[in-house]
């Protein structure tokens, strides 16, 4: 509920991620149309870097570094591949011009791009990143910046603070905006072993200091506020408060809590919002990216249910030009091009603020009510054995895709927690509705004929898998798991970041799946949810075995389109399970969530702590896969009648009963079918309906 604190309402949490917006929303461009336009603005960046592999760009002062790094960067952003001859060509300029920068737009950027360019999150740039940030620590002055820093000698630069302070004068004037681009160069260094803490906390002061009484921030404290300067100063805040000293004592979770109840980040947050909905032709280009950047980084997919995407995107969409740049009259086009392209990827330059400053979700989709409970989501939590002597029955999976057959998978398992793997059909019961059914076919896991099974790996590889090697872990763990599948099982790969692709489709041959998971790299954000509908989907058209084994190291924040409890409905229409599997700590990897799917799913959750830990549960879930059994029995419905049949399960040396519930999807109507008066009505009726076309198809032509 909202709280009242003054005049002034804390609804942060009521305005966060409270719908996912997509690129069509609210009249917005289409994907394909906003694709198409990146491509266009890419091909632009790629044409105008010079033969050396720089980008010119001279305004006021020569900004070659800086221009050179933010090109880089948009263009690493939107899939330009780290060993593209583009990217080399810029990593050596930047490398080569960032130690004699003092200017600090140029050396903030060259720090962003430096981080983004290497492969790994620690790798052979990180000197230079730590060397880039001392200096453009010593430039600031109460918590701001202007265009200048001191120039430090290398031993000043080796000495923590021995350079600020030098010459106020001749480093300018401190704003608002030099101080929002030292705050990102600042941030990322400190993912590269740099000690922030002192900056940022100086930081957090003076946007403290200088918030106005509307929520708004100037371009220096005393100024009217402005569009732009008020996203700087909101992610001042976010940032500031996810600083290392304050993880020592605070879980990202309680972090983004306090941050929530702030009076100062709450009034933030209702001008950003309100300055939103002014999105239009005299909108900045500069200010559309702080604009994204700041919601990005938070997780704010709409703004009081504004999508401010689509409405971004719309108008510079119209703005781009044939040759595929954005114009403007004050900045020039290549700083446009690039941060629209950055708008457009929805690029995330504060990375890893997402793991570390949780905000609260009760506006999440998947933190919402679920749907009103029906036929198709309703089943009932997997019972708990009541004798320390009995197996169990636990079904994982209902299919009516061949009606009248209706096929069930299962486990039996020991109290021991080992599976019981021979037994026969007469061994087992099978009811719908009450009423004992046919057992037609049963296959069992020592069956002599092939038991293959059909699986959907869904794999992250955003970029937060670049730590403690956990995407080298999770190749492995993968190649691992397919030598562990009954021989004919079939494999399909989702892969995830800030995309969701299919990098395999269905294949018996396990070598193109480990193939195409190998070369995964770690980049971007993390779309689970739109993930694993993907993987449900795939698995729509496929018969027998069925189950998605779904894995994340991080916490769902770039779905667009599904939710935890649409990936759920979703998985209980098919009758699927999903498995789920979280690597990192609880707070990480939103825990209850990922239980929660797979509970609800008839699944199974596994927590990995540590990388080497996914091996182990990856051959672990192979060995359950392979020791289900799959039964068929034939309902007595007469019709598809879009009803729900609750079915047992029962094994003759247990008193523990599996239970699940089968959609029968089609037309509600009666066991016995429609009357035959009733269909002679409806014939009549579509007699009718097509008479007037009959009649004009039969009158002569007019003359």
């Amino acid at each position: 509920m909202p709280a009242i604190l003054g005049r002034r309402p804390i609804w942060v949490a009521a305005i966060l991620l409270v719908a996912v917006p997509t690129a069509s929303a609210q009249n917005g461009p289409t994907d394909d149309e906003v694709a198409q336009a990146i491509g266009r603005g890419v091909d632009y960046l790629k044409d105008a870097q010079g033969p050396t592999g720089s980008w010119t760009y001279d305004f006021q002062q020569n900004h070659e570094l800086g221009v050179t790094a933010l090109a880089g960067l948009a263009l690493l952003e939107n899939g330009i591949d780290r060993e593209d001859p583009v990217i080399g060509r810029a990593t050596e300029v930047v490398a080569t011009l960032a130690p004699r920068s003092n200017q600090t737009y140029d050396l903030a950027l060259a720090i962003l791009f430096l981080a983004r360019a290497q492969q790994e999150s620690q790798g052979p740039n990180d000197a230079l990143i730590r060397r880039l940030a001392r200096r453009l620590e010593d430039g600031e002055r109460k918590g701001m910046w202007g265009y200048f820093v001191p120039l430090a000698s290398e031993e000043e630069a080796r000495g923590s603070r021995r350079g600020r302070g030098r010459s106020p004068s001749a480093l300018g004037p401190p704003d608002n905006s030099n101080t929002q681009f030292a705050l990102l160069g600042i941030w990322a260094a400190s993912r590269h072993e740099f000690d922030a803490n002192d900056a940022l906390e100086a930081i957090d002061a003076h946007f403290r200091d200088s918030h106005l009484s509307d929520g708004h921030w100037g371009y220096r404290p005393g100024m009217s506020g402005t569009h732009a300067m008020t996203c700087a100063g909101l992610m001042g805040l976010a940032i500031t408060s996810a600083r290392p000293k304050l993880a020592e004592r605070q879980t990202a979770r309680a972090r983004g809590a306090a941050l929530a109840a702030d009076p100062i980040f709450s009034e933030g947050l209702i001008a950003v919002t309100k300055d939103a909905h002014s999105i239009g032709p005299g909108s900045d280009i500069y200010y559309l990216w702080s604009l994204e950047r700041v919601c990005v980084a938070l997780g704010l997919r709409s703004l009081d249910g504004f999508d401010w995407y689509a409405a971004g995107a719309k108008e510079l969409l119209r703005r781009q030009r044939k040759d595929g740049s954005w114009p403007d009259p004050d900045w020039g086009h290549l700083p446009n091009t690039c941060l629209a392209l950055l708008f457009l990827r929805k690029a995330n330059l504060a990375f890893e603020l997402d793991r570390v400053l949780k905000l609260p979700d009760a506006g999440r989709p998947d933190r919402r009510p679920g749907p009103a409970a029906d036929e198709a989501t309703s089943t009932k939590d997997e019972p708990v054995a009541e004798s320390s002597g009995d197996a169990r029955v636990v079904v994982t999976g209902a299919s009516e895709s061949k009606f009248p057959e209706i096929q069930v998978e299962f486990e039996v398992k020991r109290p021991d927690g080992t599976y019981v793997l021979d037994a026969h059909k007469e061994d087992f019961r099978v009811t719908e509705s009450d009423t004992e059914m046919p057992i037609l076919s049963l296959q069992s896991p020592t069956s002599s004929e092939a038991h293959p099974i059909t699986v959907v790996l869904v794999v992250d590889h955003s970029r937060s898998m670049e730590e403690e090697d956990r995407i080298g872990a999770l190749k492995r763990a993968v190649g691992s798991f397919v030598k562990g599948l009954p021989q004919g099982s079939k494999v399909a790969v989702v892969a995830f970041s800030s995309e969701v692709a299919v990098i395999c489709p269905f294949t018996t041959d396990f070598a193109r799946v480990e193939d195409a998971v190998n070369r995964l790299k770690p980049e971007g954000a993390t779309r689970y949810y739109d993930a694993v509908a993907e993987a449900l989907e795939l698995l729509h058209g496929e018969t027998g075995r069925r189950a998605v084994l779904a894995m994340t190291d991080g916490e769902d924040t770039f779905s667009q389109a599904a939710t935890l409890d649409s990936a759920v409905v979703a998985a209980r229409r098919l009758g699927l399970p999903v498995h789920t599997l979280g690597l990192g700590s609880e707070d990480e990897i939103e825990s209850d969530a990922l239980k929660k799917l797979a509970s609800s799913t008839r699944g199974q959750y596994y927590p990995a702590r540590q990388s080497d830990q996914l091996r182990k549960i990856y051959e672990e879930l192979a060995q359950r896969l392979s020791s289900s059994y799959s039964l068929i029995y034939r309902t007595d419905r007469k019709l598809p009648d879009g009803t729900l049949r609750p079915v047992r399960v029962s094994y003759r040396a247990s008193r523990q009963v599996g239970e699940t519930a089968v959609f029968i999807r089609g037309m509600v109507v009666p066991a016995t079918g429609w009357p035959g008066l009733f269909l002679g009505l409806l014939a009549l009726l579509a007699a009718l309906a097509l008479l007037p076309t009959w009649m004009k198809r039969r009158s002569p032509s007019k003359p």
